[in-house]
């Protein structure tokens, strides 16, 4: 089969990039309906969050899975698989009428989730050489940070004024959309390679990539134990508006796309630990403006910048960081940094729900920022262990 042209190449990068938005806009989604939909329901905050808990154990369990089980099947046809069930569960999801039955419907829906975005950055590696992932990966992240600063914003935006159900029929349709364009732009007959036993053995027995993936899931389970609960917080906290909120969620997308991208550029001079570690302290700094200034809206907006600085830019590049470690086994190490991305998703829900029941909503921020703590010392350990390692070869 003749090499794709680099303009077909970019067009592919394009359509996973928009994929990725709209899985990070439907793995967001429900922290920005949270005040809507517990009001809806008639249930507590805390509980709504359950829908965060849910979806991310799901993805954490189903992403090395269907990365095992999946390498048979064209990139093509999975990746565009995988955006038209994610539509169908939004769709689900709109006339789902009880709680109970929303959460069996998020646990569908983000299957698609556990498959697209590890699955699409270990397709990268299929279609650009080797010198270029680090980058790329970075790249096509971007769409993750969008996602916060369109998908969630206007999706709060909505849901105040139509009604979150809307929003998720809006949700569907744009999904479908996504499923065409990585459709037309993905070559066919794209396979990965099939992971056999010795894959997962090297990507459980390394040090090093454990490290990683603590890194993972000690930052995210710090991110999320504020994002999941961030609508109430600032409304009941800070005493925002639904606009008021909306505007937060956006200065967090706006400054997670500037992340990503400045982080994007800058890898190749810098480092990936580097910039890794540049990405953590931006997210710690936010944590401690969140919670010194608790409750002071304006100086709430500037602690968002740095945590958007750090959100997605950090993210993305650990799964760059992996690809450079252990270039072949990456669709097993992404796949379980994936996993790791959700499992941190789910323990963080889960600690702010419960210091949010307790009636200790302020101390949310420094709840975020000891995780945040924790995954920074891990990063320099894995540093330090990755030079220790590359010294002795």
């Amino acid at each position: 089969m003749m090499p794709q042209p680099e303009s077909q190449i970019r067009l592919t990068l394009w359509a996973m990039l928009f994929g990725n938005f709209l899985i990070g806009t439907g793995v967001l989604l429900p922290s920005g309906l949270l005040n809507d939909m517990a009001k809806d329901f008639a249930i507590s905050p805390a509980r709504a969050g359950l829908l965060m808990f849910v979806g991310g154990l799901v993805v954490a369990i189903g992403a090395p899975l269907f990365a095992t089980w999946t390498t048979r099947i064209d990139r093509r046809l999975l990746l565009t698989g995988s955006l038209v069930l994610y539509a169908l569960g939004h769709v689900l999801a709109a006339l789902a009428p009880t709680f109970e039955l929303q959460l069996v419907v998020r646990a569908f829906t983000v299957i698609g989730a556990a498959i697209f975005t590890p699955q699409a950055a270990a397709t990268v590696g299929l279609i650009m050489p080797p010198e270029k992932r680090a980058a790329t990966i970075a790249f096509i992240f971007i769409g993750w940070s969008a996602a916060s600063v369109a998908g969630i914003p206007l999706g709060a935006l909505l849901a105040a004024h139509v009604g979150w159900r809307w929003v998720y029929v809006a949700m569907a349709a744009l999904c479908f959309s996504g499923a065409t364009a990585v459709w037309l732009t993905l070559k066919p007959k794209l396979f990965a390679q099939p992971l056999g036993l010795s894959s997962w053995m090297k990507a459980f027995s390394s040090p090093t990539l454990w490290l990683i993936y603590l890194v993972t899931l000690c930052s995210m389970a710090g991110q999320f134990s504020m994002f999941s609960y961030i609508a109430p917080m600032l409304r009941d906290g800070f005493g925002a508006s639904p606009q008021g909120i909306s505007l937060a969620f956006a200065i967090v997308g706006i400054a997670g796309i500037t992340g990503n991208s400045v982080a994007s550029r800058v890898v190749g001079r810098y480092g990936v630990d580097n910039v890794i570690a540049s990405g953590l302290m931006a997210l710690a700094i936010g944590f401690v403006g969140f919670g010194a200034f608790y409750g002071d809206y304006w100086p709430a907006l500037a602690a968002a910048v740095f945590w958007g600085l750090g959100s997605f830019s950090s993210n993305s590049l650990q799964q760059s960081r992996l690809a450079v470690l252990a270039p072949t086994i990456a669709s097993v190490t992404i796949a379980l940094n994936t996993s790791f991305v959700y499992l941190g998703q789910s323990a963080g829900s889960a600690a702010g729900g419960q210091v949010i029941a307790g009636g200790h909503m302020p101390q949310l921020p420094w709840l975020a920022l000891g995780f945040m703590t924790a995954s920074f010392a891990l990063s320099l350990a894995a540093s330090a262990t990755a030079r220790r390692k590359l010294a002795v070869a």
